[in-house]
C-alpha cells in the first residue's frame, strides 16, 4: 500500500468511526433535525433536509438568489456558506455513515434559478488533515449555477395545459396536437386535467416529459360515435419536450398517444419512448437528491469540470485553446469523457497537446483518489472526423509515470 493510498484509507477511517470512543454530538436518528436546527439557532435560515442511503440532501430556498445581471447574489452567497457550513459540522461529528452532500439553494422569486453545491465528505476530511490544499479542494466540489429545465418546463407545460382550457388564441394553432380532444370536441367544452407528470433531464438544457390525462368533451355534431372510443374523461398520454435555451418559446414538441392514419385511429406507446431515455439528474423536484451518489459518478463529473479549469488556469493552455464543452460520465466501469476543444492556431501538434492534458489530469485525479473500480478510460473530442481514444486502467497507470508516450496512443 502506498503512501496516498493510506492517507485515504485514514481519512475514511475517521469519518466512519469519528466517534468510536467517545459518544457523538450528533447520533445517527438525529442527523437531519440537527442540521435544521443549527441553520435556524445560528442563522435563522429554514432548510428542508433528506437523506438516502449514504447522501446528504439540503435545500434552502433562497429570496433573490439571483441578482439583476444574473449572478449569484452575494447576500445569497453567504447564507450558502453558513448552509453549508452547518452540513460539514454535522457531518464530521455523527457517527451515521455519509459520503457525500448536495446543497441546493434555490430562488424563491426566479423560477427555476438553482446553485448546488455536490462535495465528497471525505475530501472534508482530507483538508482537515492537509492532506490536501485548499485550492485542490475547491476543485473537488461540484458547483453548478443554472435554470433547472425540469422546473421550468413542468411549469410551460401546466401553463399550456390552462391555456388551452381557457381557450386562449394563443394556443389556437396546437391544438390539433391535442388529439382527438379538438378534433372530435364541441368549441368550450374540451378541458384537459393532469392526472400524472413524469420528467428525465436528458441534457442540461433539455426536458422530457410523459404525461398521463383525463380528458373531457360534448361531441361535435356528427362525432357522437367516437363516445364509444373516448367516452368523457378518456384517458390520454403525451410527450413533451422542453429546452430551456429559448425561454420564450421552450415547447419544443409534442407527441400525442392518439394519431389519425389511413381512415383508421393509431396508438404509440409513449411509455416505451419515455423509458429509453436516460435521466442525467440527480435532484428532484423538491431540490433534494432522488438517488444516493456513487464515487464512479462523482469522479466522472468532478473530472469534467477539471478539464475546462485546466485549459483556463493553464498560462500554455489558454491563450491557445477553448473548451466550449466538457461532459463525463461513467458506463459499464468506464470513464467516458466527451469534450471539444478548438484551438486558435490550429497545428498537427493539437491532439497531443489536448489528449495528453486531460489524460495527465485523468490519472492524476484516480491516482489521488485511490480509485480502482474501472476498466478504462475513454476520450472523445466532439470535433468531426475525431476518432476515439481508450486506455485500459493498466494503460492509464504507464502514461501517469511516464511509461508510454502520447504519441504511441494516439498512433493505435
Amino acid at each position: 500500500m502506498n503512501p496516498r493510498q493510506l492517507k485515504f484509507l485514514l481519512a475514511l477511517f475517521l469519518l466512519v468511526s469519528l466517534s468510536a470512543c467517545s459518544k457523538p454530538t450528533y447520533s445517527k436518528k438525529g442527523v437531519k433535525d440537527s442540521i435544521k436546527k443549527l441553520c435556524k439557532d445560528e442563522y435563522n435560515l429554514d432548510v428542508d433536509v433528506k437523506i438516502l442511503d449514504s447522501t446528504l440532501g439540503v435545500l434552502i430556498p433562497i429570496n433573490g438568489l439571483v441578482s439583476p445581471d444574473l449572478k449569484l447574489n452575494q447576500k445569497a452567497g453567504k447564507k450558502i456558506e453558513d448552509v453549508a457550513l452547518s452540513i460539514h459540522r454535522v457531518a464530521m461529528s455523527t457517527d451515521r455513515p455519509l459520503k457525500f452532500y448536495v446543497l441546493t439553494a434555490r430562488d424563491t422569486k426566479v423560477l427555476g434559478a438553482e446553485f448546488v453545491l455536490t462535495g465528497f465528505l471525505y475530501d472534508v476530511v482530507r483538508v482537515r488533515l492537509l492532506d490536501i490544499s485548499r485550492g485542490e479542494y475547491y476543485k473537488r466540489i461540484l458547483r453548478d449555477f443554472k435554470f433547472d429545465p425540469v422546473l421550468l418546463g413542468k411549469s410551460k407545460i401546466e401553463e399550456l395545459i390552462k391555456a388551452l382550457n381557457e381557450g386562449s388564441p394563443l394556443v389556437r394553432d396546437i391544438k390539433p396536437i391535442f388529439y382527438p380532444l379538438y378534433t372530435i370536441g364541441k368549441k368550450g367544452t374540451q378541458k384537459i386535467e393532469i392526472v400524472k407528470i413524469y420528467s428525465k433531464e436528458i441534457t442540461t438544457q433539455e426536458a422530457l416529459f410523459y404525461l398521463k390525462t383525463r380528458e373531457y368533451y360534448e361531441p361535435i355534431q356528427g362525432f357522437e360515435v367516437y363516445r364509444a372510443i373516448f367516452p368523457s374523461g378518456f384517458t390520454n398520454e403525451y410527450l413533451i419536450l422542453v429546452n430551456i435555451s429559448t425561454l420564450t418559446n421552450p415547447i419544443k414538441e409534442i407527441v400525442s398517444r392518439y394519431f389519425y392514419s389511413e381512415k383508421e385511429i393509431g396508438q404509440r406507446d409513449l411509455k416505451s419512448t419515455f423509458a429509453q431515455y436516460k435521466d442525467i439528474a440527480y435532484i428532484g423536484l423538491d431540490g433534494l437528491p432522488k438517488k444516493d451518489l456513487k464515487l464512479d459518478w462523482f469522479l466522472s463529473q468532478q473530472i469534467a469540470r477539471r478539464i475546462k479549469i485546466l485549459f483556463r488556469e493553464d498560462k500554455h493552455l489558454k491563450d491557445r485553446f477553448v473548451v466550449e464543452s466538457s461532459e463525463g460520465a461513467m458506463d459499464n466501469k468506464r470513464f467516458q469523457f466527451k469534450f471539444s476543444i478548438t484551438s486558435s492556431a490550429p497545428s498537427t501538434e493539437d491532439n497531443k497537446i489536448i489528449y495528453s492534458k486531460i489524460l495527465k489530469l485523468i490519472g492524476r485525479v484516480l491516482h489521488r483518489y485511490s480509485f480502482e473500480g474501472f476498466k478504462g478510460v475513454e476520450l472523445i473530442n466532439a470535433k468531426p472526423q475525431e476518432k476515439k481514444i481508450y486506455l485500459s486502467k493498466g494503460e492509464l497507470e504507464d502514461f501517469r509515470k511516464d511509461r508510454i508516450k502520447i504519441e504511441d496512443i494516439i498512433s493505435h
